[in-house]
């Protein structure tokens, strides 16, 4: 009698209308389920159990039980009748019409009553769950069983092990103990690579019996696999010095516990690029680990991994990845970047507020041109940050629509106080599914396109600036003293000034109208020939590049403004400016100028000594231009002369 009613209790437990939601796609948080079966699943590789289980009124038999769980089965304690709750799963419709549910983990609760198959209808809905506890227990003999699980093997009822239950109860009492830990997946039976051949076999290839979380690796194990998904992943780069040449490419494995960055050098390249592929979840095994170095190491890991040609990696196949996390972000506040030291990484959200056109630079390494894109981030935090993308990414970014964007690994720089950059080891994701986006999207439309944003964290720094900018402040004599620019990197600050001159005749160009080209094309027979594009057009475009005089009260200095610098300050775009020039308009270029005399703006700008014919001068481009607003000019000032205060 007491057996029956821990039976009967345990299966008034069963959630009943879960399997029909979770067939029709639907989250159902801890289902409390019935196992009427299982059954091994034919392939290679490690091996697989597919499950029958019940609500009370429906039965779903595409129930995947993750391998972390085989010894569950192998060792006979999930017999028909026991009742369990799955504390964790993944939904994945790839292989069929009905969702496959993938157990990761879940609760032994105990043993309830086998509902008599030959009472179930053909839909496989098995009888009411009061129907179900008068029927008396017994397995499912294979000729009653449904069609899609008429392989299951027979397993006798017996006692769960006291270990599984939380309770003095057994296995009828209450809550159990929470079983599996990381999600792992069967291997991919196609594309594996390992220490031998390239076409190595699922089963010959990755013990996956030995899979153990990120977080748990160091140095001093050597017999293991992880298994992740690829976050991050870099292109292939090379190097030449004095001992050599190479090349190189990186990876971000990310797991539930952890992520960790693996590099692959020479020979390795070559093996292992193309199975690499970023959101792909992937084993890996046998690779070195040492310490991390933070300076090209972005990810929260001590370690960093390097394959050899023992290593082994091979990819998971698509229905059984999914139980592999999504890319993990952990998001800064734009407002909280002044706290983030200058060269760390971090993971930012935020609407793509302004975008600005494409800049070709010379690389100071590599000597080669590389295109950047400054766009202007802002959040809920009511900041702004500017955000550098470098070469395709910048190019072929659209930021048209203000779109939602999140960066991942993200460089912090000093520039103007605090501004980011996307390295070759960042993920930049532009619309992405996730809450932060949405919620910033939401509250973009809503407030945020009408709001003033501070820049005193984002584009600016530590020191504050009259306008709304925050780049560290000096005035123009500071800017000459000596050492100021000295260094091999540009030095960023923020002054007060105004224009007492501009160069007229040398303020435009006629430039290459492929876009993002930007460089100087020659006239030729009645066309334009661009030397970089190796190409002629019919036509050209006017671009700025403009040379003018600041002078704020304590001395003068020349600085370059290049395009969206040049528009801002003269109020008009080079190609208005080239038509007045094109149609003689003398008087119209004039006034341009002459109403751009001598009016006061905050400028943001970048100064670096240069040698130019073998003299050392000081070289200053303006970075931005902002209106000045004079009641934060006067308390700017008043803070220095209370700092001067003796």
């Amino acid at each position: 009698l007491q057996q029956s009613s821990v039976m009967t209790s345990l299966d008034n437990m069963l959630s009943r209308g879960s399997v029909r939601a979770l067939n029709n796609g639907e989250d159902y948080q801890n289902p409390v389920l019935k196992v009427l079966g299982h059954r091994k699943v034919p392939g290679g590789g490690q091996d697989r159990y597919r499950l029958l289980v019940t609500d009370g009124i429906d039965q779903h038999s595409y129930v995947m039980l993750g391998t972390q769980l085989n010894y569950l089965i192998e060792g006979d304690q999930l017999p028909p009748g026991t009742v369990l709750q799955v504390t964790k799963y993944v939904l994945n419709n790839m292989k069929s019409d009905k969702p496959i549910l993938i157990v990761i983990s879940l609760d032994i609760l105990g043993s309830g009553s086998v509902p008599d198959p030959a009472n179930s209808d053909a839909n496989g809905t098995g009888a009411p769950a009061a129907q179900q506890q008068q029927q008396p227990v017994k397995p499912l003999a294979d000729n009653n069983r449904p069609a899609a699980f008429a392989a299951v093997q027979e397993t006798p009822p017996r006692p769960t092990a006291s270990s599984y239950s939380s309770g003095a109860g057994g296995r009828g009492g209450g809550g159990g103990q929470q079983l599996g830990f990381v999600p792992q997946t069967p291997p991919h039976s196609g594309r594996s690579f390992g220490g031998g051949s390239s076409d190595q076999s699922a089963g010959s290839g990755i013990d996956t019996s030995r899979v153990r979380p990120i977080s748990s690796l160091n140095p001093y194990q050597n017999k293991w696999t992880i298994c992740g998904r690829v976050t991050q992943k870099s292109q292939v780069r090379t190097w030449s010095n004095s001992r050599g040449e190479g090349k190189l490419f990186s990876f971000v494995l990310t797991d539930d516990s952890s992520e960790i960055r693996v590099t692959a050098f020479r020979d390795e390249v070559d093996k292992y690029f193309d199975l690499v592929e970023l959101g792909r979840a992937m084993y890996i095994s046998r690779g070195q680990l040492k310490a991390a170095n933070k300076q090209f190491n972005n990810t929260q890991n001590e370690y960093e991994m390097v394959l050899s040609s023992e290593s082994q990696l091979q990819q998971c196949d698509d229905a059984d990845a999914a139980a592999v996390p999504e890319m993990k972000f952990n998001f800064v506040p734009i407002a909280q970047l002044d706290t983030v030291e200058p060269n760390k990484f971090v993971d930012v959200c935020g609407v793509v507020h302004e975008t600005h056109d494409v800049q070709t630079i010379v690389g100071k390494t590599s000597n080669r041109e590389i295109a950047k894109r400054d766009l202007t981030l802002v959040d809920s935090s009511g900041c702004s940050v500017r955000c550098t993308l470098w070469g395709d990414e910048a190019v072929k970014f659209n930021g048209e629509k203000k779109p939602v964007v999140a960066v991942k690994g993200a460089k912090v720089s000093d520039f103007g106080g605090r501004s980011l950059s996307s390295t070759t080891n960042s993920c930049f994701l532009i619309n992405p599914s996730m809450p932060e986006a949405d919620r910033l999207r939401g509250w973009y439309h809503m407030e945020g396109q009408q709001m003033q944003f501070d820049t005193f964290r984002g584009d600016g720094g530590a020191g504050g600036g009259p306008g709304g900018g925050s780049a560290v402040y000096r005035n123009l004599k500071d800017c000459k003293a000596g050492g100021f620019g000295t260094g091999d990197k540009f030095e960023y600050f923020s002054c007060l000034a105004c224009i007492i001159h501009m160069k007229r005749e040398t303020c435009l160009y006629q430039a290459c109208p492929k876009p993002d080209c930007n460089k100087k094309v020659i006239e030729f027979n009645g066309e334009y020939r661009c030397e970089k594009c190796q190409s002629s057009y019919p036509n050209f475009t006017w671009r700025f590049l403009l040379q003018a005089n600041l002078a704020d009260h304590t001395d003068n200095q020349w600085v370059t403004c290049f395009q969206d610098t040049a528009e801002k300050l003269l109020g008009v775009t080079a190609q208005q400016l080239g038509q007045m020039r094109s149609d003689g308009d003398d008087k119209g270029q004039t006034g341009v100028f002459e109403k751009a005399l001598f009016q006061h703006h905050l400028f943001t700008m970048r100064a670096k000594m240069e040698n130019f014919q073998d003299e050392m001068r000081l070289r200053v481009v303006v970075q931005d231009v902002k209106q000045m607003n004079f009641a934060e000019a006067g308390r700017l000032l008043v803070s220095q002369i209370e700092a001067m205060a003796v």
